[in-house]
């Protein structure tokens, strides 16, 4: 899934052979376009706040999926506009869809895993610490982060797998450190992001982009 931003909402393409596009309007609308049938319409109250992490479709193209940092999870029949079901957990965030499960994320709380029929939580991670995760694909996240370490999780098993040290992720000892993104090229896995006052000395300086490669071995 990626999004474009445009006047008044935003276009999430899908192309995942039945859905090839989502556009939503801040009104609360939101159209899906599929490959072989007319638009459908629904109305799931989507805001700016979607645009940061998305609307994810199932892989069958039968369900939508909405969070809301006041309401938590929704799951909607997209012919029917319906809602399936609904995690009432507050602070969810992103959200990533496999065949038979849905991986999101509550801010600072944990990581959680629902059955995609019927929104039943089949595990959770919890930590304080977690501030973002990212798709590397497969069954793997990057999360950001577990008791303070950049991790990665098996979403089938919802086992930490791998850690990585600060002295990896943050090799400057920057005081401030943004990921905004992680991707798994072949068997390495590279993060990118901003980063500022190295060495933990505040002073005359400015945010500098960075992508740094974490894992040169990526193997399970």
């Amino acid at each position: 899934m990626r999004i474009k931003y445009i006047d008044g909402g935003f276009i999430e393409i899908i192309e995942n052979g039945i859905v090839e596009k989502v556009i939503c309007d801040y009104d609360g609308v939101c159209t899906v376009y599929f490959y072989d049938k007319p638009p459908k319409e629904l109305n799931v109250g989507c805001s700016s706040y979607n645009r940061q992490f998305g609307m994810p479709v199932s892989d069958d193209g039968c369900k939508l999926f909405v969070s809301s940092w006041e309401k938590g999870l929704f799951a909607y029949d997209i012919m029917s506009g319906s809602v399936l079901w609904q995690l009432k957990d507050k602070k969810i965030t992103s959200i990533v869809v496999h065949p038979t499960y849905v991986v999101t994320r509550k801010d600072e709380t944990s990581i959680i895993k629902l059955d995609i029929e019927s929104g039943k939580v089949l595990a959770e991670i919890k930590s304080g610490t977690i501030v973002s995760q990212f798709d590397l694909g497969g069954s793997y996240i990057l999360v950001n982060s577990i008791k303070g370490k950049l991790s990665v999780v098996d979403t089938e098993k919802m086992l930490i797998i791998k850690k990585y040290s600060p002295k990896v992720v943050n090799p400057s000892n920057c005081l401030s450190m943004l990921i905004q993104n992680a991707v798994l090229k072949g068997n390495v896995l590279i993060v990118s992001g901003v980063e500022d006052y190295p060495n933990k000395e505040y002073g005359v300086s400015a945010p500098r982009p960075f992508e740094r490669v974490i894992d040169a071995d990526f193997d399970i």
